[in-house]
Order: C-alpha cells, then structure tokens, then sequence
C-alpha cells in the first residue's frame, strides 16, 4: 500500500520573518547597486530602505559582497528560467536556441550601465571566494536539458554528443556576456544573434 502524501510542515512565524527579512534586504541591494553601481551604494543605505539596522544586516550577511554572492545565485536561476522558456516554445532546436540568446541580449540591453557594474562585481566576487564550479554546473545542466531535447527529436548532428554540445554552447553564450562585461561598446545584442546562428547550424543534423 502506498504511503499517504505527507504535507510539508509550516514554516513558524519566527522563520517565516527571517526568509522575509533576507529577502527584502536582498531585493533592495540589488536595486541600489544597479540604480547607484556597486561601490557607490552603501550599506546604510540599505538597511534604511528595507528598513532594518546594521546589526540585522549583518546577521544575515557578513559583508557587502555576500549580498553580490547571493544575487549570483539569482541570476543563474533567471538564465536558468530563460532556458526553460526556450524549451517550451516550438519549433527546432536551432530556433530555440536563437530565441533564448535573444532574450538574453534584450534583458542585457534593457538592464542598463549599472547592471553591467553589478555583473562585473558578481565576476570579481567569484574569483576571490572560489564561487562558480558548482553554480557554472547549474547553468550548463539547463543547456544540457534543451540540447538533450534536440537529441531526442533526432535534430542534432551525430558527430559529436550531447556533453560536448553543451561545453560548446553554454561557453559561447558564457564568453559574450564576459566580454561584455569588460569590453566598452561591445555589441552583444550582435554578437549573441551571431553566435545563435552559428551554433544553430553547427549542432544541427547533418553538420560535418
């Protein structure tokens, strides 16, 4: 017999204002770092706009470059979405692709200068606490799913498998938004389009 479904145990009052809490510290940071760029925008204030002091801060995060290592995670969980909505939408997987690198330059283009400082101190952040091996793993796992899909329908060459595929994609679409980051006027929008195509033609069937 099958055992009865179990309902997960509410969270307390006390824990449920904790996740609040760090939450709205989190959201606040991170609009104060893209409005006034990284360095600019200083811990007081943000405890006074999410309305908790500095002790408080501090309890949830050591320093300033904590709530950048956190907001990390948050953008791989939303290129971790854009990958999702890229699988869903119809057509070949060459067509998916260029959807979900379009998608990618529009956010790009539409997050402004101040974003790019964030990306640029998320970059550094990552360098000096040893943060990516795991969260890269994250990103390439969701490529992996779009490119194991294209498999599945028979849409991909059969020279190479879906492992290498994915290396090639995932650091294609990986270097552009670094040089983004450390390059004046570079044209990602472009370059992402390109690099769609590119890759579309190179992991479709029948490519030699």
């Amino acid at each position: 017999m099958a055992e009865p479904a179990v309902d997960p145990v509410p969270l307390g009052l006390r824990e449920r204002k904790k996740q609040e809490t760090h939450g709205r510290i989190l959201e606040v940071a991170r609009a104060l770092f893209e409005e006034k760029g990284f360095e600019a925008a200083t811990v007081d204030e943000i405890c006074a706009q999410a309305g908790v002091s500095q002790k408080t801060f501090f309890n949830y995060f050591a320093t300033k470059q904590g709530v950048v290592r956190e907001i990390a995670e948050t953008f791989l969980d939303e290129l971790g979405t854009l990958v999702e909505d890229a699988r869903k939408r119809s057509g070949t997987t060459a067509e998916r692709l260029a959807y979900l690198f379009g998608r990618a330059g529009e956010e790009v283009l539409l997050a402004g200068p101040r974003h790019k400082e964030l990306l640029v101190e998320v970059v550094r952040v990552a360098q000096v606490d040893g943060f990516g091996p795991e969260q890269s793993r994250r990103l390439h796992v969701a490529f992996s799913a779009l490119l194991a899909d294209g498999a599945a329908a028979g849409e991909l060459t059969a020279q190479h498998d879906v492992a290498f595929l994915t290396e090639m994609v995932a650091g294609a679409f990986i270097t552009i938004l670094l040089n983004w980051q450390s390059v004046e006027g570079y044209p990602v929008r472009e370059h992402l389009d390109e690099a769609a195509r590119f890759l579309g033609r190179a992991i479709s069937a029948g490519t030699r």
